[in-house]
């Protein structure tokens, strides 16, 4: 079996990070370039050294978001010292005016409402602004003072969380640009009074939360008492390795990638793209509105919107199974690449004999596997949550991997009523690798293989590809006969070196989600909760099926013999979807099975009346359809346009 490895390029993805007082944003983005082992990241919003709180890192690909994000509204806690200001504004800073009054809870409260809205706001004079070509934090630290213009801002609340002496404990939510430290300079003038902040730090922006941040849980309590017994400012704080390491698991485990709800939250219009057309995206095929509606389907609630003509947009391209694909450009009604994020390529493909024959990637050993061991036939939600428990190692280091096989082993045992698979090898392979696994190992169940005892095998897998979790349903057995269970694999792992993660069974309608069930529904025509328990229409991989052509009466008719392992529904007359790549077809043709990549020709999708009988397939289509190879015909598809 081929393999094919690919230079890895930075993982593009998004970063929560709770920034330690004393600590500069650039310092703090350090550790997050040492877990990813990139420098390709990028902040959306600073923090002060004496602030801490929620940073949002982009990385890879994503950094091209960065503007989008910086936009979004923030949230603070703020402390605000009366009766005492700074030439800094904040604790860092000298002492330039003291001994003012100090209001009470009361008289704060009373001018709180003057701030709320839509309101004009003069930024410190230390700050980042540029002033004449020149920082105004510069100029100030030359002695020279400046006037700085106002600029207007959105404060949409703020609230006194606690008050004792001198001090007051405030929550503001307020647009991009707010500067805090004005904001209390301001607050204590209305009162008659001076002030300066004495600590800072950032709960959230926009959607993220500081909670969900690594790192979060060694952040110090932010209340009035605990500020006042250490207070901020001083020396640069540093990490020791202990801690360093621990965030470093903590980065890796908590990357979000880019979701549809967050890119409407940017603004965009989410869109996903149909699988077929994946690589016709890639390689930048040219985009106008045809291609448009045939390549794409709305993913979230305001994409339609942004697809109505004449308007503009950014649209959010997602692939199937939901990685971000990139951005397109909507202008005056037509399309543009903003940029495109590739689909993953780093998936290698192993055979048995690469295993035994040491093959195995030595990087993926060395770092450890995580591995989940099954047919896979579909694959199906049942199959969700062994794919999530083994992708969630990612957080320890390890590596993801699927050991599968190249055909259901249902059709061993009991060939002569075996229906035949649901998915294709190439199809299932591609799931796993859509869903973000890093290779898979596929096993022909020769008669030799089947000997082979259950904990022999496993004991290759830990010693020829570094298994050290294994992630399984309570009802999982191998080796020869079947004759290794749970019971005894959970006995051999204390001594094998791995860990072991034990998932229920997935339940729809009340009944277990299995590849059994899904192949009755097929069976049945019920193509509703085969969508429903796939993901996806089952679609027959027609790669290698000899089709003959015939036209007249305004009608063009294909007709082939299925070929293959993949089931038929049964006899009958359906409306489907036929996925078609136009151009030369005898390529197509040719696919290995063990290939996980689509053809990179025209691909377009037609919808055709299709006639089963006796394993015959003939489609029906209008004369509009151009010659080309079926790459797939897809049941059972909703009434509207799924492309």
């Amino acid at each position: 079996m081929g393999r094919t490895e690919n230079k890895k390029e930075p993982e593009s993805g998004v970063i929560l990070l709770a920034k330690q007082f004393g600590r500069t944003s650039f310092a703090s983005l350090s550790s997050v370039k040492r877990a990813l082992g990139t420098g390709k990241v990028g902040h959306t919003g600073t923090l002060d050294s004496f602030a801490d709180g929620l940073l949002v890192v982009l990385s890879g690909r994503l950094t091209r978001l960065v503007p989008h994000i910086t936009g979004f509204d923030k949230t603070y806690l703020a402390l605000v010292e009366f009766g005492s200001e700074t030439d800094t504004l904040d604790p860092t800073g000298k002492i330039v005016v003291s001994g003012g009054l100090v209001p009470s809870r009361a008289d704060v409260e009373a001018v709180i409402p003057e701030f709320v809205g839509e309101i004009e706001q003069v930024p410190p004079l230390f700050s980042a602004l540029h002033i004449g070509g020149k920082r105004a934090s510069d100029i100030a630290r030359d002695g020279k003072t400046v006037e700085m213009p106002a600029r207007k801002i959105t404060i949409y609340s703020i609230k006194i969380v606690d008050f004792m002496d001198k001090y007051a404990l405030l929550e503001v939510r307020c647009s991009k640009g707010t500067y805090i430290r004005s904001l209390a300079r301001d607050i204590a003038v209305r009162c008659g009074t001076c002030a300066h902040l004495a600590a800072l730090r950032r709960t959230a922006v926009g959607p993220f939360s500081l909670s969900d941040a690594a790192g979060f849980s060694a952040l110090d309590e932010f209340t009035i008492p605990s500020l006042l017994e250490h207070p901020r400012g001083g020396a640069e704080r540093r990490m020791d390795e202990e801690s360093e390491e621990s965030l470093r698991k903590e980065i890796l485990g908590g990357m979000k990638g880019m979701e549809p709800s967050l890119a409407e939250y940017c603004g965009m219009f989410p869109v996903e793209i149909s699988p077929y057309f994946v690589d016709s995206y890639s390689n930048g095929r040219p985009l106008n509105a045809r291609v448009m509606d045939a390549f794409f389907r709305a993913a979230g609630t305001r994409a339609s919107s942004g697809m109505t003509a004449g308007a503009d947009a950014e649209l959010a391209v997602f692939y199937p199974k939901g990685a971000f694909g990139g951005v397109i450009e909507k202008r005056g009604g037509k399309f543009s690449y903003g940029f495109v994020v590739p689909p993953r390529r780093d998936f290698v493909v192993y055979s048995w004999d690469d295993i035994v024959g040491g093959k195995f990637s030595a990087d993926f050993r060395s770092r450890g596997t995580s591995l989940t061991i099954g047919s896979f036939d579909g694959p199906h939600i049942g199959h969700d949550a062994l794919f999530a428990s083994a992708l969630s190692k990612r957080a320890d280091g390890l590596v993801p991997g699927v050991v599968t096989f190249t055909k259901s082993l249902r059709a061993l045992k009991n060939p002569a009523v075996y229906p035949g698979d649901i998915a294709s090898l190439p199809q299932k392979l591609g799931v796993l690798a859509s869903e973000g696994f890093c290779f898979a190992i596929v096993i022909d169940f020769s008669p030799d293989f089947a000997r082979i005892e259950g904990i022999d095998f496993l004991r290759s897998l830990v010693e020829l590809c570094g298994m050290r979790h294994l992630s399984e349903g309570k009802d999982f057995h191998c080796g020869y006969n079947g004759s290794t269970d749970m019971a005894m694999i959970s006995g051999f792992c204390r001594d094998g070196g791995f860990s072991l993660s034990t998932i229920d069974s997935v339940l729809y309608q009340g009944q277990r989600v299995s590849s059994s069930r899904v192949r009755e529904c097929i069976l049945g025509a019920d193509f509703a909760s085969v969508r429903f328990m796939l993901e996806r229409p089952f679609a027959l991989d027609c790669t290698g099926f000899e089709w003959s052509e015939s036209r007249g009466g305004g009608q063009v008719c294909l007709s082939a013999r299925k070929s293959g392992i993949q089931m038929l529904p049964p006899d009958g007359r359906y409306d489907v979807v036929a996925v078609v790549a136009v151009g030369d077809g005898r390529k197509s043709q040719k696919q290995e099975e063990s290939g996980v990549k689509q053809p990179s020709a025209n691909v377009r999708a037609y919808r055709s009346d299709c006639m089963l009988e006796n394993g015959i397939l003939r489609l029906s289509f209008s004369d509009k359809l151009i010659g080309g190879c079926v790459l797939a015909v897809q049941f059972g598809c909703p009434d509207e346009n799924i492309f």
